[in-house]
């Protein structure tokens, strides 16, 4: 097993260990639920205006919405934080030593990107990131990626182009991904998060905890190789 992969199998463990799957499934029902919701009301309100304006926004605020709405525990909470500058609400899920937040993208019918090696279309996700979170990507705000006190992940729905003739009503498919600490030079992980189940299964056997502080500093390890092989070549 090469280092890339290795990486991305503790990441995908640490996730399942810091992330119950009844709460990874509550959050893919209740996206699922914000998608019809939003269809629904879209359709009832605009009957001539093209919804390629009104649609994204209002699929991302309720999607914003629904997660709020999830009951909390003691290693689960979501907490509405506001833009800066200013305008815009986003839900930051915090589950043990990991944060989430979510964003639907808007894609092609092309299936989303499940390989590193597509650093152009990685681009262009996290321009959309920054337009919906732009406080995410600015030097002042909470680190992403290995931070020091809590992984950075995030849970991507993923929608048709808003044409009149795409159906809205569900995601085409979730991604889960972990940018790295500037999150416009890519990701450590980026996978459809059915992958995931397969690791959830594992933890039941007694796999040994992931401390984070151990991956934090191997994913740190990682940019700064990634990074001098970027000047190097």
């Amino acid at each position: 097993m090469n280092q890339a992969e290795l990486n991305k199998e503790e990441l995908c463990r640490f996730i399942c260990q810091e992330l119950p799957s009844h709460r990874l499934q509550q959050m893919l029902e209740s996206i699922e639920v914000a998608f019809q919701k939003s269809d629904s009301q879209l359709k009832e309100t605009y009957k001539h205006v093209p919804l390629a304006g009104p649609g994204p926004q209002s699929h991302h605020f309720t999607v914003q919405e629904a997660l709020l709405s999830l009951p909390k525990d003691e290693n689960f909470e979501v907490s509405n934080q506001v833009t800066k500058p200013a305008g815009g609400h986003y839900a930051l899920v915090c589950a043990g030593s990991m944060q989430l937040t979510t964003s639907v993208i808007t894609m092609g019918r092309t299936p989303p990107i499940r390989d590193a090696r597509f650093r152009r279309l990685l681009g262009l996700i996290n321009k959309r990131l920054e337009k919906q979170h732009p406080d995410l990507f600015k030097a002042s705000a909470s680190p992403l990626g290995p931070s020091q006190e809590a992984l950075h992940a995030l849970l991507l729905p993923h929608t048709t182009k808003w044409t009149d003739s795409s159906d809205h009503s569900s995601p085409i498919g979730v991604a889960i991904a972990v940018p790295y600490s500037d999150p416009s030079a890519g990701f450590h992980l980026f996978i459809d998060v059915g992958q995931l189940w397969q690791y959830y299964s594992e933890a039941g056997d007694g796999i040994e905890d992931i401390a984070y502080p151990t991956l934090r500093d191997r994913m740190r390890r990682a940019e700064n190789r990634d990074q001098n092989e970027g000047v190097n070549e």
